[in-house]
């Protein structure tokens, strides 16, 4: 960088390295310019797969969703290895929604995703061949309509869409917002 773009290595010797100096772990002192550290336990697991699930650290719906393999997320999003849908199904599962709301954190108001107690402690199904097959198209079918729907309506958002299924599992009114938010991720 210092070689090719002279003008990026001077900003980020200006910016970047003097809050890095003060870091007080090692590895961020001593390799400055390098984004956040190296996931050494991580990364390997994603070698061989395509894709893989992921949620939001601190949010107020538990939401998984596919992610390519290749994603680079920030420390607030919790990643997980897995490249069958399955997983994604068990993990986007009622039980363990409610698992993860029974043990983990909060920020403020909002349920945070430890995944030492949420992912960890979790007793996984053992699922056969036709259990995984199932609960996989089904994952499958809900992480693509999501995707879809938002494509088609930029402003929809995963938050906007589970506030509505809420109030209509819990059979209270609309407003005239949640119904186009009904309509256009066709939450019903």
């Amino acid at each position: 960088v210092r070689t090719d773009y002279p003008d990026i290595y001077q900003r980020l010797l200006e910016r970047v390295k003097p809050e890095r100096d003060q870091n007080n772990r090692k590895a961020l002192r001593d390799n400055w310019w390098v984004y956040g550290e190296s996931r050494n336990t991580f990364r390997p697991a994603l070698e061989n797969i395509e894709r893989m699930s992921a949620t939001s650290l601190t949010a107020k719906h538990r939401i998984f969703a596919d992610v390519p393999a290749n994603t680079i997320a920030d420390s607030t999003t919790v990643m997980f290895a897995f490249s069958d849908s399955a997983h994604l199904g068990v993990l986007s599962s009622r039980l363990h929604i409610c698992w993860a709301l029974a043990a983990g954190g909060t920020l403020e108001n909002r349920p945070r995703y430890n995944k030492n107690v949420c992912f960890e402690t979790f007793p996984f199904p053992q699922l056969d061949e036709q259990q995984c097959q199932q609960l996989g198209e089904l994952a499958t079918q809900i992480d693509a309509h999501r995707k879809r729907q938002q494509a088609q309506h930029k402003k929809l958002t995963l938050t906007n869409i589970y506030n509505v299924l809420e109030k209509l599992r819990r059979d209270q009114p609309l407003s005239s917002k949640e119904q186009e938010t009904n309509h256009q991720g066709l939450v019903s």
